[in-house]
């Protein structure tokens, strides 16, 4: 055992370049703006007291808070926002931007039904929170100051989703993919009409072969998340995958799942050097006539 956790220290504490962690904090403070000015925050006010079933977090209330309310956290987290993503005070608007988030997720939350939307945001951007500040995008010094973030984060994205899978795993086993459980939901996505089309849930859910290789590689793609946790090369496929998966859950059941696929994208990929590109390619000049 403490062999195990020694190695798993060594992994965890590795160097990383500092310039990563920047660029980490970057991309996810322009989701956490995204999710701030487009969430369906502020349509919550007015929702009977007798509704309200509020989260741990938010144990204090006993209604949903006032429009006014949800206006300003939007306002106050979308500029906090911003500011944390050109680097002004980039601890403390962090901070702001994603306390905002968290008490709008929360408000969200409470009424009587879970919501996990945003659930890989929130944790990574937790991380980040405590990671170093005041470091250069372009900044290659490699330490262990700098890996534990990146490393820390890659581990709380790839272990949703190993602990997803896991779930179905430990509390349906083979029938999960073998029985008609898929193609049930299906049946049953295509009846609430909140996707998009009706015609893919239908496609698959007529189909129980196809229903049951749909079952097996989602279960595949979520416990595979190991793969990219221990090896890097993978990260990009494995990025394209669940980005299909979720993509097929959009197109049966109409779920935004967007800021998962967004988050990992941001963690598992390193974009500097592709930036770096992008900014060195040279400005074609216009044709002299």
């Amino acid at each position: 055992m403490s062999d195990a956790l020694a190695r798993f220290d060594r992994w965890l504490f590795a160097p990383e370049p500092a310039g990563r962690v920047r660029a980490l904090r970057i991309g996810i403070a322009c989701l956490l703006l995204f999710r701030l000015v487009t969430g369906p925050y502020a349509e919550l006010a007015g929702q009977p007291a007798a509704l309200f079933r509020p989260v741990w977090l938010l144990f204090w209330l006993d209604q949903m808070p006032s429009h006014d309310v949800f206006v300003g956290l939007i306002v106050i987290g979308a500029v906090a926002a911003g500011l944390a993503i050109v680097g002004m005070r980039e601890r403390t608007t962090f901070l702001v931007a994603w306390g905002c988030l968290l008490a709008l997720d929360g408000c969200w939350a409470s009424r009587g039904k879970v919501q996990h939307n945003d659930l890989p945001l929130l944790l990574v951007a937790a991380v980040l929170a405590m990671a170093p500040v005041g470091i250069r995008f372009a900044d290659d010094r490699r330490g262990a100051a700098w890996g534990w973030p990146v490393r820390t984060s890659i581990l709380v994205v790839t272990s949703i989703y190993m602990l997803t899978g896991f779930q179905k795993v430990v509390s349906s086993g083979p029938a999960w993919v073998l029985s008609d459980n898929l193609r049930n939901v299906m049946y049953s996505a295509a009846l609430t009409g909140k996707a998009p089309t009706d015609d893919v849930s239908r496609f698959i859910a007529d189909r129980p072969q196809v229903a049951h290789l749909v079952a097996l590689l989602t279960i595949v793609i979520e416990l595979g998340a190991v793969v990219p946790l221990l090896w890097a090369r993978t990260r990009v496929a494995y990025v394209v995958a669940i980005a299909l998966l979720h993509l097929g859950v959009y197109l049966t059941h109409g779920l935004d799942y967007s800021m998962w696929v967004g988050t990992a994208a941001i963690v598992l990929i390193d974009w500097r050097p592709a930036v770096a590109r992008a900014l060195a390619r040279p400005v074609p000049r216009p044709a002299v006539p």
